[in-house]
């Protein structure tokens, strides 16, 4: 209860009090004092032989009967006051919830977007006002809400918020203004070298793993800056200018942040243009998969193919994957992209080539999904293309940027029966430990071994070959384009082999093409023992 219904009710209680002191004492005024001068001076027969306790016993007889007839309308009556006094304060609680829901985030309890632009309005509108605006958005953050739900999401969204309120003093005001962004207003005389500074530390400080959530993850961040008077002269054009800046950012270099240029607004239509076309094309199944073979280099014949993303552009025509994906990445609809790749790729496999595997890689936002290996069985049941015959590539970067939740599918795909590969192997920081610790069947040696130009080429690919003959690990090497680098890989117990000297990548329609080419035949003839495999005068790598 409320001071106020104590008030009350101490009120209520005190005039009771006074009311049955009142009787009482009337009544013995008038057993003492007035009934005898009262009753015969009207006329009334009056016996004044009473005893004082027969006095006594009628004051208290009419003092019980006034409490009686007192306190149970008081009972009523302070029930009443209590239940007014509850639904004063509830209306009060009420106001002021209401008041702090319109100026607050229900979620994070950050500034909402209205009072963000009222706050920032109201200072631009003062004397000599300078102050800068930051648009921050979170980069991974729908892989979290897939993989952990909208609860994850929201616990991710609070952890975010609260590392940022830490940034918050009386020059700096923090908001969160819908989705997965947050404004920060910075008041004051500030320069750009104060702001880049906090810039990098809020980077720093949101780059760190979410530990709300089951399995620690990086939500990343992308920042952008933009300054009043220098960019905007107003509050919405201001916003504006920050976010354009944001959107550059992650086009460009995600993780970091950067201030805004008048250059970048037809940068900005450009991309938004190009987003809509990605869209569409993901709709429009513009996006089709081509095929480059891999070779076994044991029986000199195509074991399996890689899928490689195309795009035939109505305007722009066929464009390659340094085109168009990190566009589709940040527009999210990679996994949607990736499905529709792997979704043809089965159709043409199903029923032709069923000896010959499927290599499909993995990209970065896709490998945090922890529901991916069940989506992807689900696929291939869908298409009647068995497990067996599929081959997850995924990056050492992606890998390590996402351990915990790669873990958790490459254990989940090795049980299904699917074939787990690491790409790019020696170009990031896996380690053996790694190799060691993760579900890894095969190792693609990265194309940028095979171009080396020094004479220790041969040792370095030799002893990767020989750590993965160590970890019962098969081995394939990547942008193999000589002849010589492939009969000395082969020599030397490479397993397959990857690159333009067996065949470039090819649409659906011109497989069958791969199986005649003649540097395919002619390593097959190598094998045969036509052409020495090994000797000393074997040509090394780097020839």
């Amino acid at each position: 209860m409320t001071k106020r219904t104590h008030i009350l009710q101490f009120r209520l209680g005190l005039l009771l009090l006074l009311s049955l002191i009142s009787v009482a004492s009337l009544a013995a005024l008038w057993e003492f004092q007035l009934e005898g001068r009262v009753l015969p001076a009207l006329g009334i027969p009056y016996d004044g032989r009473f005893e004082d306790a027969e006095r006594w016993r009628f004051i208290i007889t009419s003092t019980t009967f006034a409490t009686l007839s007192l306190a149970i309308p008081g009972l009523v009556i302070r029930r009443l006051v209590v239940s007014l006094s509850q639904g004063y304060q509830a209306i009060l609680d009420a106001r002021q919830e209401a008041f702090r829901l319109a100026r607050h985030d229900e979620l994070t309890g950050l500034y909402n977007r209205r009072i963000f632009i009222e706050k920032l309005t109201f200072w631009l509108t003062g004397e000599s006002p300078t102050a800068a605006v930051m648009i921050i958005n979170l980069d991974r953050f729908k892989p979290i809400n897939d993989t952990y739900g909208h609860a994850g999401g929201d616990d991710a969204l609070c952890e975010i918020a609260g590392r940022l309120r830490r940034f918050s003093n009386k020059d700096i005001t923090v908001a969160r203004t819908g989705g997965d962004e947050f404004a920060v207003l910075i008041s004051g005389v500030i320069g750009r070298d104060e702001l880049a500074a906090l810039g990098a530390r809020i980077c720093t400080s949101l780059s760190q793993p979410l530990m709300s959530l089951p399995h620690p993850l990086s939500a990343g961040v992308s920042i952008g800056i933009a300054l009043f008077p220098d960019d905007a002269e107003t509050a919405d054009a201001l916003l504006r200018c920050a976010d354009t800046a944001m959107y550059h950012t992650k086009s460009t270099e995600r993780g970091t942040f950067c201030f805004y240029d008048l250059s970048f607004g037809e940068a900005v239509r450009s991309r938004e243009q190009f987003e809509r076309e990605i869209r569409s094309a993901v709709l429009n199944n513009e996006f089709v998969p081509w095929f480059q073979p891999v070779i076994s280099l044991h029986s000199g014949k195509i074991s399996g193919f890689e899928i490689l993303a195309r795009w035939h552009h109505p305007a722009r025509g066929l464009l390659m994957p340094a085109d168009f994906i990190s566009d589709v990445d940040r527009t999210g609809c990679m996994p949607a992209m990736t499905e529709s790749l792997l979704r043809q790729a089965c159709r043409h496999f199903r029923d032709r080539y069923t000896d010959m595997t499927l290599a499909l890689n993995i990209p970065a936002s896709m490998a945090e999904d922890l529901t991916l290996p069940e989506t992807i069985q689900r696929l291939l049941r869908e298409e009647g293309l068995p497990l067996s015959r599929l081959e997850i590539e995924i990056t050492e970067d992606t890998l390590i940027a996402n351990m915990a939740s790669a873990r958790i599918n490459l254990d989940k795909f090795r049980a299904m029966g699917v074939t787990v590969s690491l790409d790019d192997f020696g170009t990031g920081y896996s380690g053996l430990y790694h190799l060691t610790q993760l579900s890894i069947d095969k190792i693609k040696i990265d194309r940028s071994f095979i171009a080396l130009k020094t004479s220790r080429k041969n040792q370095m690919v030799d002893a990767i070959l020989a750590m993965g003959k160590s970890l019962e690990m098969q081995i394939t090497a990547e942008g193999i384009e000589q002849m010589e680098a492939a009969r000395w890989l082969s020599a030397h117990g490479c397993d397959f082999a990857q690159g333009w000297l067996f065949g470039m990548p090819v649409p659906a329609d011109e497989i069958s093409g791969l199986f005649t080419g003649k540097a395919l035949q002619e390593f097959g003839a190598t094998l045969k023992g036509h052409i020495p495999l090994s000797g000393d005068n074997l040509p090394s790598l780097s020839s």
